[in-house]
């Protein structure tokens, strides 16, 4: 059942789902506004009383703003004060304007002065307020409120087909959607609705809606990168979640492999959080993690503690001389430390194809302190790069050796 959904228990009257027309009443207390409330709700002009007379002028000009009226439609609008220091006094005036809308104190996340829309009932569904208000003028403000009318329009339409649908994953789908809409708020009740019509989330949308990308405790990094996946293909998915899900994935490579370990994988990620929207936050740091956050893992740094990861995590060394046609030996020499080092898989890179693979493991210790792999090339080579894999635990990395290439 959707009744516990408030707002659609509202939609039921709706005849219409287009904007009005009309230019908005002021009404000088919520009573009054009351009696003439119609489903558009209420739009608060709540400005600082006596201590910001700059914003109470801005708060008083732009409700007797034709333009403003115009854009508010048939909603009812009250002007609203908010004190610094409070006392039965100025709490008996604002409670008068206010009524049983939310006392502007008990709203957070708010600057004022605010422009805060409520539906009919009462709740408190979206606002306009810092510099999207301080830096507007009235026909701006005016294009913001009809913004919020529209987009909680579109929100109640689909509110409005999810407690129509039959089927359980159409009625999650549609749920989801209104959660989408840019500007008002969740309605109330809306996970407890999508449980309802979809139990068990056999369509995904309940997990969709309560996305949250992590490691989970003793995941495997491959098995993490394979989630990491899933989410990347799931169309389900906003592009912003997976943005965010990229971010989570770098901090955690980082964390674990480290920047040249990791490198290949953080710029793999940040490009892809880059492409999915290079104007968001995450599309634009982008860049800056890949500067600040990748040590590239180039020929002639050999092999180090630094360097080896504490998993399989394949590493890309780049800069390799091995560019013609011919057969190469690469070979692998222990120098010091305490540990050996096994190599569990090398491949010859030109760009992202793999030209050769030898996935014979060696192990160099100080026993054998050398073990060569031999590379058969047949074309010339514009972006070569080795990818090695080496296979020490995390607490066997006491260990420096050299990397050298010869053309037999």
């Amino acid at each position: 059942m959707l009744k516990q959904l408030t707002v659609t228990l509202l939609l039921a009257s709706l005849s219409s789902l287009s904007l009005p027309v009309q230019a908005a009443q002021q009404f000088t207390d919520y009573e009054s506004a009351k009696a003439q409330a119609t489903s558009t709700g209420y739009i608060v002009f709540i400005y600082p009383a006596r201590w910001d007379r700059y914003s109470e002028k801005i708060c008083r000009e732009l409700i007797a703003d034709a333009g403003v009226r115009q854009a508010a439609g048939d909603a009812a609008l009250l002007l609203a004060p908010i004190y610094q220091n409070r006392n039965d006094a100025n709490n008996a005036e604002a409670q008068k304007a206010m009524g049983a809308l939310a006392y502007p104190g008990d709203m957070s996340d708010i600057s004022y002065p605010a422009i805060v829309f409520y539906e009919q009932g009462g709740r408190q569904y979206s606002t306009i307020h810092g510099r999207e208000l301080m830096s507007a003028d009235a026909a701006q403000v005016a294009e913001l409120i009809r913004q919020r009318l529209s987009a909680k329009k579109e929100q109640d339409s689909l509110l409005s087909r999810a407690n129509a649908a039959t089927d359980p994953a159409e009625k999650a789908r549609y749920l989801l959607e209104s959660t989408r809409v840019s500007g008002p708020e969740w309605p109330n009740g809306l996970k407890q609705a999508m449980q309802q019509a979809d139990p068990g989330d056999k369509s995904g949308y309940l997990a969709v809606l309560n996305f949250g990308f992590a490691p989970q405790e003793n995941e495997a990094m491959e098995d993490f990168l394979k989630r990491l996946e899933a989410v990347l293909d799931n169309p389900r998915y906003t592009e912003g979640q997976k943005q965010r899900a990229c971010a989570a994935a770098i901090g955690h490579i980082r964390r674990s492999l480290g920047t040249r370990a990791g490198g290949s994988l953080i710029t793999k990620y940040a490009t892809i959080m880059h492409k999915l929207d290079p104007d968001s936050p995450l599309g634009l740091s982008a860049p800056v993690v890949m500067r600040d956050w990748v040590q590239e893992y180039r020929y002639g740094q050999g092999w180090s503690p630094e360097v080896l990861p504490g998993n399989d995590t394949p590493l890309l060394m780049l800069d390799v001389p091995i560019n013609k046609p011919g057969i190469y030996t690469v070979t692998f020499k222990i120098v010091t430390g305490r540990d050996a080092v096994q190599v569990k898989k090398l491949r010859l890179m030109d760009g992202s194809r793999c030209i050769v693979e030898d996935n014979t493991p060696r192990d160099i210790t100080w026993s054998a302190t050398r073990q060569s792999y031999i590379l058969v090339v047949k074309k010339a080579l514009k972006n070569p790069a080795l990818e090695i894999t080496y296979g020490n635990a995390p607490d066997k990395r006491s260990t420096w050796g050299e990397i050298t290439v010869k053309k037999n």
